[in-house]
């Protein structure tokens, strides 16, 4: 498989699970999986950084809140 099909593929592949586990709440692989993938994605764009995307999920930081939560007031106020 040629380098740049399989960066892509694993960009895809990465996303797809970021999105079953933090939108979904439904992981589809185990988080050793998932890292596994996510170091040799970023190792491949460490030794060929011609195929730089500013979207990698090797690039990307926090992510979006969920609404899976209820609102709670608290009686004290909390500080984190």
């Amino acid at each position: 498989m040629e380098i740049k099909q399989k960066i892509e593929d694993l960009r895809r592949e990465l996303r797809e699970h970021n999105y079953n586990y933090y939108v979904l709440d439904n992981a589809t692989i185990s988080d050793y999986e998932f890292d596994m993938k996510l170091k040799e994605l970023q190792e491949l764009e460490g030794k060929h950084p011609e195929f730089y995307d500013a979207s990698s999920p090797t690039l990307r930081v926090g992510g979006a809140i969920t609404k899976n939560f209820e609102t709670v007031v608290h009686g004290h106020r909390m500080y984190s």
